[in-house]
């Protein structure tokens, strides 16, 4: 995960260590390792955080519902916190198409490999 990044929540959920961070993207980084393995998940909202995630950990767990509550609440906090990203801001403005003046003449497109040569006459 990215440097930049800041820890919205760390901690133990079942069998599971849990830990997720913010990046100045907005998105929600969740990284957790299990006796299984090391899984990855990047999602858009505390909801698909809670679907792809959260519910895959607290299923079989006791007080899952009440660590779940506590990670939403946290990652929710962090990202009401966090400052905007200065990336969106900077990035310059894409520049307006051009668009064809009315009663101006359009310009035919040939197509096929035939580069320079006219049609074909039979």
């Amino acid at each position: 995960m990215n440097l930049a990044s800041s820890v919205a929540w760390e901690g133990k959920v079942g069998d599971a260590d849990l830990r997720i961070e913010i990046p100045p993207s907005g998105r929600i980084h969740a990284e957790w390792k299990t006796p299984a393995g090391t899984r990855n998940k990047v999602v858009d909202s505390i909801e698909q955080l809670e679907r792809s995630v959260l519910f895959q950990l607290i299923v079989g767990t006791e007080g899952g519902s009440k660590v779940c509550e506590e990670v939403a609440d946290a990652v929710a906090l962090s990202l009401a916190n966090r400052s905007p990203s200065t990336a969106r801001e900077q990035s310059p403005a894409p520049p307006p198409r051009r668009r064809s003046r009315p009663g101006a003449p359009q310009q035919r497109r040939r197509g096929g490999a035939g580069g320079s040569r006219g049609r074909r006459r039979r």
